[in-house]
């Protein structure tokens, strides 16, 4: 780690309700880098069928383990180990710690520290943006502060995971949500959070807590966090679906020269991602890294685990318009930290997508930063009434209801989640025919009974 400087990853991944091929993440999670960083924060969407993510709690314990399993393995690759495939239970100190999990429906966050004992002050937050406010798309964060031990240095961080509406034609939707996450994702303490080290956020939002509305309840924006957004924010590069020939006609391919009408940078001049960003509409204040990969969305088929270079022709899905659809933004330093030290910046080290997976039609994408060790501190009161900051003036002000919207929408994710894993997975249908014939059987075995 460099002096005064975290070394921060943030990686975003759509799983399309499959379970993550270890392999495949291990061996090119940290393909593009030449070091472990120091933290590691991954935000997953469809990260499993939808009636284990209603449910959550243990039925989503596999498809973290997976991905925990495939971190160490990258993580001992890069650092010359030899890693144990497939055994969690390694003799040999892990790198990385696990040090949080949480999750909104099919949206998880994971957060993975070199230094456990770093992560201080845990706090957690979460908001459906489904139907009825439910978890079938959602909001889920993170907010602790990372203490950096031999340094001495310590910054608090904020992340967020998200999944937004889809489709082409739906932006203001997507616009809708994000207004809805600044309003009602609201965090609170987690266990062994408020006043000391982190213990391990609970997996699954049944054990969510569902705290009274508080006139101290911090949104994402705060005036002394660092504030990193990322997910399947599902914005496209049309408004309408493609006609009939664009695929043929339009859509990017590998061999395209910068020249060319179908090359993929004329494609990003229509992301609605960046046209509603800078129009105030959305993601307000939030900074991204140039973009200058190809479209991560949607892919009908390989080649799979190759690098751009190697590639000879993308498969693109052609009933919708290639588009980078997995993102990471974020909050630079404040000015008013920056005029007490100019070099108080974020630094952007690399934001480039993993090769297309085999299990998923969309590709990860990866951010690597270098953020200050120096704690964001409070503005004077000055800088409070003049800043445009999110963080001091955020776009929208707290949902007073946050908490019991959520408890609602929670009742409601545990009779659709149930429902669907009874009658839509082969264990569900197994308890219902066993619960049956349970019945049956002890329907006639009281007959009997009533016989002698």
């Amino acid at each position: 780690m460099s002096q005064q400087a975290l070394d921060l990853f943030v990686l975003t991944y759509n799983c399309a309700h499959n379970a993550i091929d270890v392999p495949s993440l291990s061996s090119t999670l940290f393909n593009a880098v030449d070091h472990v960083p120091d933290l590691l924060i991954i935000s997953l969407q469809e990260m499993s069928p939808l009636s284990h993510g209603l449910i959550g709690g243990s039925l989503l314990s596999p498809f973290f383990s997976r991905i925990s399993e495939a971190v160490e393995i990258a993580a001992r690759k890069l650092s010359g180990d030899s890693p144990v495939a497939g055994n969690s239970a390694n003799s040999e100190p892990r790198i990385f710690t696990n040090v949080a999990i949480r999750n909104i429906g099919m949206t998880g966050i994971m957060a993975f520290s070199r230094d456990a004992a770093a992560i201080q002050n845990l706090q957690t937050g979460e908001v459906g943006l489904g139907i009825s406010s439910m978890g079938n798309k959602g909001g889920v964060g993170l907010r602790f502060t990372y203490a950096d031990a031999k340094s001495g240095g310590e910054t608090e961080l904020t992340f967020v995971a998200a999944h937004l509406a889809a489709m082409e034609w739906d932006w203001e939707r997507r616009n809708e949500d994000w207004k809805n996450i600044v309003r009602q994702l609201v965090f609170t303490p987690a266990d062994g959070g408020e006043g000391g080290n982190a213990a391990k956020a609970r997996v699954g939002s049944e054990e969510a807590p569902l705290l009274g509305e508080s006139e101290s309840a911090n949104g994402i924006y705060k005036p002394t966090s660092h504030l990193f957004v990322a997910g399947d924010l599902n914005y496209r590069t049309s408004d309408t679906n493609p006609g009939p020939d664009d695929h043929e006609v339009s859509f990017p391919q590998p061999h395209d020269s910068v020249e060319s009408p179908r090359h993929y940078s004329h494609l990003f001049k229509h992301d609605q991602l960046t046209r509603e960003r800078l129009a105030g509409r959305t993601f307000h204040g939030l900074s991204e890294a140039p973009i200058t990969f190809p479209p991560t969305y949607k892919f009908d088929e390989g080649p799979y685990l190759t690098a751009d270079e190697d590639t000879k022709a993308w498969a693109w899905a052609s009933h919708r318009w290639p588009s980078w659809t997995d993102r990471v933004l974020f909050l630079e330093a404040p000015k008013w930290m920056e005029r007490k030290d100019r070099n108080a910046k974020i630094e952007v080290k690399k934001y480039e997508p993993l090769p297309l997976f085999k299990t998923s039609d969309h590709r990860a994408v990866l951010l690597s930063v270098k953020v200050p060790l120096v704690g964001i501190p409070e503005p004077d009161e000055e800088e409070d009434a003049a800043s445009s900051d999110p963080r001091i003036n955020p776009p929208f002000e707290i949902d007073p209801d946050w908490s019991t919207a959520r408890a609602i929408a929670r009742k409601e994710e545990l009779v659709v989640g149930v429902t669907g894993y009874l009658t839509g997975t082969w264990e569900g249908r197994c308890i219902i025919g066993g619960t049956l014939a349970a019945l049956v059987a002890g329907y006639f075995l009281f007959l009997a009974a009533l016989g002698n």
